[in-house]
């Protein structure tokens, strides 16, 4: 069972760090954590890119949009998965390397603001293809700590009045892009496989919930507590449980297309538990 955040869980749970050193297939767990964390292309300050001929998916849940340039989502969890090695590393008494990892971290948090923050106060998705406003990577920003001081509150502001003015909410479910900064009027990304008002363009999903709200409370926390309770109140308004015309959590939906999509969905519920649990 997980009984810690953002860290090397098995690890810290049951205090096994020889689990670390242990070989599958004449490689250790912990050089196939390294090798994985090199996988990913990166440029200057750690950022990770991709280009249209050498395309990589910025992140699992925006996997039909093409996103180029420097991505900000995916070097965001770069930023959280550095700071992990770093753990991990102190566990294993190596400081030489988790100073490493403690430094590409904090090289992406010094970057990031200036390559993708938008005058807007809002990070920009990419430097690339599809470079519109990302609510999802903005509020993850803010919930990591990455994003602080002025530029904190900037996104902290622009958040709660995108939410007060109906742009990136909808039943406590969030857009990936403001309403108002679609790409025109046939679709909400740049470049999607998938219809506008659907899935991942344009669609409203309950996984970001967390972090908006944790946001939006940073400035307006009477306005958090409102967004959260409109996303439960729809949990219990769609909740499976009522009978076979029911299914919700949903993955997302979207009124006007009629797009509701995948049923009791996972996400949609422990990716905002995580946030409101932290905040009891």
């Amino acid at each position: 069972q997980c009984k810690t955040t953002h860290k090397f869980i098995c690890v810290n749970s049951y205090d096994d760090k020889d689990l670390l050193n242990q070989e599958v297939n004449s490689m250790s767990l912990i050089n196939r954590l390294e090798l994985a964390f090199r996988v990913t292309p990166a440029g200057q300050n750690h950022l990770v890119y991709t280009t249209p001929d050498f395309r990589g998916v910025d992140f699992g849940f925006r996997d039909v949009i093409e996103i180029t340039g420097y991505l900000s989502f995916t070097s965001i969890l770069k930023y959280r998965a550095a700071r992990e090695m770093a753990e991990i590393f102190d566990l294993l008494d190596y400081p030489e390397k988790a100073g490493l990892y403690r430094e590409i971290a904090g090289d992406i948090k010094a970057a990031l603001p200036g390559v993708f923050l938008n005058p807007g106060g809002m990070l920009r998705a990419s430097t690339g293809k599809s470079q519109q406003t990302d609510v999802w990577g903005t509020a993850l920003a803010v919930y990591f700590g990455i994003l602080e001081g002025e530029n904190k509150l900037n996104a902290c502001k622009t958040l709660a009045e995108s939410y007060a003015a109906g742009t990136i909410s909808l039943r406590g479910n969030i857009r990936h892009i403001p309403t108002t900064e679609d790409f025109n009027e046939s679709t909400a990304w740049e470049y999607s496989l998938a219809a506008k008002n659907t899935y991942q363009n344009g669609a409203y999903w309950g996984t970001p919930t967390g972090w908006v709200c944790h946001a939006i409370a940073q400035v307006d926390p009477a306005a958090a507590r409102k967004l959260a309770k409109e996303y439960i109140d729809d949990i219990r308004e769609t909740d499976y449980r009522k009978g076979p015309d029911y299914g919700g959590p949903y993955e997302c939906f979207h009124p006007e297309t009629g797009n509701l999509q995948n049923p009791v969905y996972l996400t949609t519920v422990t990716c905002p538990f995580a946030v409101f649990k932290e905040r009891d």
